[in-house]
Parts: C-alpha cells; sequence; structure tokens
C-alpha cells in the first residue's frame, strides 16, 4: 500500500489516523532504535548495575554478596565524614553565584534598548561556553601558584606580602580556593556569570508577555519595583531548573578537585565523587563505590524534588 493512499484512509478514517501516520513514518522510528540502544548500553545498565553492585563486594570482576555491608561502611568512612562539610561549602558557594550573578546579568541585557547590543554582549557571555573546563581550571591553578602566580604577586606589589597564601596547600583556606573557581564540578569561575544559565534566565525574561511589561510601566513601577513583583515570579521556572542543575554538579562533580589537589592536603579539599572515584578506580572496592554512588543518587533525587515542589511558575504580584 502507497504512502498516498495510506494518507486517505487516515483523512477518510479519524479513529484510524494515529496508526495511518505510524506507518507512514515508521522510518523515523527505526533511525531512533540506534539512539535507544546507546542510552541503554551507557547509560540504563551501568545506573541499575550500580544499584546491584553495591550489594557486593566487587571489584570488577569476582563478586561476593555482602548485603548492606557496603552502606554500613559508609557510616565509619572517615574520607566521607571529612567531604560532606566540603560538599557542603562548594554547594552554597555554587548555588549563590549560579541565581544570582547571572541573573543580573540578564536582567541588564534584557534592558538595553538597542537589539545589537543585546546580542553583541549575549554573544560575549556565551563564548566562553566553547572553552574546555580543564582549561579553565589549569588557568585557575596558575593564578593560585605561591610562588609565580599572579595573585600572590599582585599582592606583594602592592605591599601585602603577610596576605599571601598558599592557595590550595592551606588546609583553611584550600577549599575556599576551589569555590571561587566554581567548586568541584564544572561550575565558572570569576566573575561567575556562567553562559547556559545566562541563556536560560534571558529565555524567562523574554517570554514575559510584553502586556505584563507594559502595564507594570503604566502603572509607575520602578525598575527594581518590576524585577522584585515582575519578572522574579514570572521567571521561577528557570531559577528551578538553574537551582537544580547546579546542586546535581556540584554534588557529583570533583573534576575540579582531581585536578588540582586531589582531596589534599589531608581530607581538606575531599568531596564524595572523589571518595567514590578513588575506592572505584584506585583501590578496586567498585562495589563500595557503587553504594556511594547509590547514596549520592538518593540525595539528589530527595533535593530534585523538594526544589520542585517548592518553586513554582507564579503570577505577577501587585506591588
Amino acid at each position: 500500500m502507497t504512502d498516498s493512499l495510506l494518507a486517505e484512509q487516515a483523512v477518510s478514517d479519524p479513529a484510524a489516523r494515529p496508526k495511518r501516520r505510524a506507518a507512514i513514518h515508521w522510518g523515523v522510528y527505526v533511525f531512533l532504535i540506534p539512539t535507544f540502544v546507546l542510552l541503554i548500553v551507557f547509560n540504563y545498565y551501568p545506573f541499575f548495575s550500580a544499584f546491584y553492585h553495591s550489594l557486593y563486594d566487587w571489584d570488577g570482576a569476582n563478586t561476593r554478596y555482602v548485603g548492606l555491608e557496603n552502606f554500613e561502611k559508609i557510616l565509619t568512612d572517615k574520607a566521607l565524614a571529612a567531604s560532606v562539610p566540603n560538599i557542603a561549602i562548594l554547594t552554597i558557594f555554587g548555588v549563590l553565584f549560579a541565581l544570582t550573578l547571572p541573573l543580573f546579568a540578564a536582567e541588564a541585557i534584557y534592558n538595553l534598548r538597542l537589539e545589537r547590543w543585546r546580542l553583541f554582549y549575549r554573544f560575549m557571555f556565551t563564548i566562553p561556553l566553547v572553552v574546555p573546563w580543564v582549561v579553565t581550571v589549569l588557568v585557575w591553578r596558575f593564578l593560585y601558584d605561591p610562588i609565580d602566580g599572579p595573585i600572590n604577586l599582585f599582592l606583594q606589589s602592592i605591599g601585602l606580602v603577610d596576605s599571601t597564601r598558599v592557595w590550595l596547600a592551606d588546609p583553611k583556606i584550600a577549599i575556599y580556593a576551589i569555590a571561587m573557581i566554581g567548586g568541584g564540578g564544572t561550575g565558572v569561575g570569576f566573575p561567575f556569570v556562567a553562559g547556559l544559565n545566562l541563556l536560560i534566565y534571558l529565555a524567562g525574561l523574554n517570554s514575559i508577555p510584553t502586556e505584563t511589561i507594559d502595564a507594570s510601566k503604566l502603572d509607575g513601577a520602578t525598575s527594581f519595583q518590576r524585577f522584585r513583583f515582575v519578572d522574579l515570579p514570572l521567571i521561577k521556572g528557570q531559577i528551578r531548573l538553574i537551582l537544580i542543575l547546579t546542586m546535581i554538579t556540584q554534588i557529583q562533580g570533583f573534576q575540579t578537585i582531581i585536578l588540582l589537589t586531589r582531596g589534599g592536603p589531608g581530607y581538606s579539599t575531599m568531596v564524595p565523587g572523589m571518595v567514590m572515584y578513588q575506592n572505584a578506580f584506585e583501590f578496586g572496592r567498585m562495589g563500595y563505590a557503587s553504594a556511594i554512588g547509590v547514596v549520592l543518587f538518593v540525595i539528589m533525587l530527595i533535593l530534585t524534588l523538594f526544589s520542585l515542589n517548592r518553586l513554582r511558575p507564579d503570577e505577577a504580584i501587585e506591588p
């Protein structure tokens, strides 16, 4: 049966339209099969495998059932205990930077009168997205260098020799130096305006109906009042998305840590993701690493559900 005949039958019989449409576009479904196969192999299988192997003493080859023993070890793991306050600090800093500074930058760009200047500044803030994160981390490692680093050299040049530090080797300040880079994951350093977050905020601001903006101007609302009572309530969806993505990135991330400090000195910059990595690929405790991954997943799921329930888009508020 030709495609034209199938199309004619779909028009004459409305109840058969979904089936006819699927038959006409069967090729699309065929081309989606490789994508689903790759998702199953590289995403879904490792996910469910972690739950399964968390109940085993597994070194990557041999398995021995131990029940909840791996989860009991988590409660007495000194490295994990030390990583909890560290990941809390990194997450707080990451969320603070992700929710505020990109929003202010987006508001400034949104309120520019000329479209060409909006495009220019949007381009300038988003072009760093093409730079690999490892390059940014290596630049910061150079900045923090205790001998030739520009930060210490600048402090020396203005007479603040006592303020110079071995930034990444001082247990008291190393975690805060990491936080300034963007945390343990693929965050963003100074000036902390992540291009992706900026685009998300701009998309939300551009979706606000012009009638709402015009009404606020007619009511005599100032720029701050419009931001407080119109913009913020209507972009809660974007705020929720950025909050969730930032928390997930910070809690599971360890890329910056492994490049700069590997959790040291001592456990002063250790994070759960680094503990999981070390147990899996350095100590051969794949089952225990899977248990840590399961716990991290549960924590991220709880935080995500809490954020989804607490932050819902509102209507504009009357000032």
